[in-house]
């Protein structure tokens, strides 16, 4: 009877004990009250309820991780981390989510300043390591971070020493919150220079960076590369190395056509002003690669050299280039009828024509800088045809030249003797870029009347002003290239030809005799004017002459 009683004594206490508070079980089943059984039990209860408490704990965790990654306060804080990490003057970032322990942010865009390497930057679709808690604590492993494509305009240098160091100090210090190990961008586009002395870029590039303790490697394969007269170069293999002193190429190999150019050991020495010290070597390398436009249509061919190049990327002279193309059998020169003075002879040749010249012997010494050219030797065979050397320089019009080339252009200044297939080439060829920039020109006017102005330009979302400074960039380009047909050159050379030229034409045989010790007969030509007009006077003497 007592054991009845006592049983259901401990039932009706042990029923009264599960229905008080978690503590107070915990409490009496620590004290020892009741059966071994019922203290297991006890303990049983409650560590299911202890679990489903976590379980509750971590799910509202869960929620509320996930909302904050969706909250406008985490991305405007992003952006903030972003702008800092950078040191840009403003950052803006577009389309951020995170899935499958991924970070995806659709844009980024920035404006750099004095502290930056750069003065613009703009990625799309990048996608790299986010774990829920990367953001909210002080740790967080990007691992590698993967973008489609990059848009940056590099600094070409910087004011001054001091800023230098805040540049350098800005790319190579790292942010002490997010750490990432390297960079794979399908398609990197960079840019540098603020002239046509200096300009530069790779375009449609896939890059990968590799982050090390002391600096970074850049590698790029494929895609496209310009310094200078150097344009269009198709990337094989380009690896630099960059650390606080400057940056070295350690393989710089470009192809274009069967052409080949080495840059490989090129140096650039960091500062505000970087300078730059290394050999371009060009192998085979087509004259469409290195020429102007204008000029293209007038020489053509294939040559080889190791040129020195020096300068730097942010002076008045630009980068420069001194060597001597040398042929010896592996390359050609062609210089065709556009030269007013070949279309003259061929006129006056009743054996031979000069519709094109080619040379397979001889050299040329040469020195680029300040936007200009000096040939100091210039000494080329074309067999018994022709030959030619001397010298001249190339340099940009000054105010008065350029008034006197419009005034010219105003009055139909055209010689009526070339007023043929020629004379409509020379105006055809510049009439076509003229279109095209005006067409750019046009959009450009029509993209800042929408803006309405400056003070609207400013009001506008960074990424619009990104558009807006790449198509700046487009027409600063195409006026580089317009330019070119305005260069000037000034100089004299030496031409020798067959000694039975001008047997139909006497009076010119009388001026311009054999020279018995050549055997055939000398011309000085000099050289001064636009490349359109080079040559003209002695072809108008001479074909004037042949008539008579």
């Amino acid at each position: 009877m007592e054991s009845e009683q006592s049983q259901n004594f401990n039932e009706r206490l042990s029923q009264w004990v599960s229905n008080q508070g978690f503590w107070f079980q915990i409490r009496y089943s620590m004290s020892g009250s009741g059966s071994k059984g019922t203290v297991m039990f006890h303990l049983l209860r409650m560590g299911f309820r202890g679990l489903v408490f976590l379980l509750i704990v971590a799910a509202c965790g869960w929620v509320y991780l996930m909302k904050r990654l969706e909250s406008e306060k985490f991305r405007a804080g992003l952006q903030d981390k972003l702008k800092a990490g950078l040191h840009a003057t403003e950052a803006e970032l577009k389309g951020f989510g995170r899935a499958q322990g991924e970070f995806n942010i659709q844009q980024i865009a920035a404006e750099g300043g004095n502290e930056t390497f750069f003065t613009r930057l703009e990625a799309r679709n990048l996608r790299g390591k986010m774990n829920l808690l990367d953001g909210f604590s002080n740790n967080w492993d990007t691992g590698t971070v993967f973008i489609s494509r990059l848009d940056m305009e590099l600094r070409a240098g910087a004011d001054d020493a001091e800023s230098a160091q805040m540049l350098s100090k800005a790319l190579f210090t790292r942010s002490g919150g997010v750490t990432t190990n390297a960079y794979e961008i399908a398609e990197a586009s960079l840019s540098w220079g603020y002239s046509d002395r200096t300009r530069g870029e790779i375009t449609g590039s896939n890059l990968k960076i590799q982050n090390s303790a002391t600096g970074m490697k850049l590698m790029f394969t494929g895609g496209k590369f310009s310094q200078n007269w150097l344009t269009d170069l198709s990337i094989v293999n380009l690896t630099i190395a960059c650390d606080p002193e400057g940056m070295v190429f350690e393989k710089a190999e470009f192809r274009r056509g069967e052409g080949t150019v080495d840059l490989s050991g090129t140096r650039v020495t960091g500062g505000e002003r970087p300078t730059i010290d290394g050999v371009a070597k060009l192998r085979k390398l087509g004259l469409d690669s290195v020429l102007a436009p204008a000029m293209r249509n007038f020489l053509e061919g294939t040559i080889s050299g190791d040129f020195k190049v020096t300068g730097s990327t942010n002076s008045p002279e630009g980068v420069g280039f001194e060597g001597r193309i040398l042929l010896d059998g592996q390359d050609t020169l062609t210089l065709r009828d556009r030269v007013h003075l070949l279309k003259a002879l061929s006129n006056l040749d009743i054996v031979r024509n000069y519709h094109r010249v080619d040379f397979t012997e001889g050299y040329i010494q040469l020195k680029t800088t300040n936007g200009g050219m000096s040939v100091t030797e210039l000494s080329l065979s074309g067999g018994d045809h022709f030959s030619i050397d001397g010298g001249f320089t190339v340099k940009l019009p000054t105010p008065e030249e350029i008034q006197e080339s419009l005034n010219k252009a105003a009055t139909g200044g055209a010689t009526p003797i070339f007023d043929g297939e020629d004379s409509e080439d020379v105006v055809a060829e510049p009439a076509k870029k003229d279109k095209a920039l005006d067409f750019t020109l046009r959009k450009a006017g029509q993209a800042a009347k929408r803006a309405g102005g400056a003070k609207a330009l400013e009001n506008t979302s960074l990424m619009d002003r990104m558009t807006q400074t790449l198509d700046a960039r487009q027409l600063e380009v195409q006026a580089t290239e317009r330019s070119s047909r305005m260069l000037r050159y000034e100089g004299s050379v030496r031409i020798t030809l067959p000694p039975d030229i001008f047997e139909r034409s006497p009076r010119l045989l009388q001026q311009f005799p054999v020279d018995a010790n050549l055997g055939r007969i000398p011309m000085v030509v000099p050289l001064k004017g636009t490349l359109y007009e080079l040559t003209l006077d002695q072809a108008e003497e001479l074909y004037q002459q042949g008539r008579r």
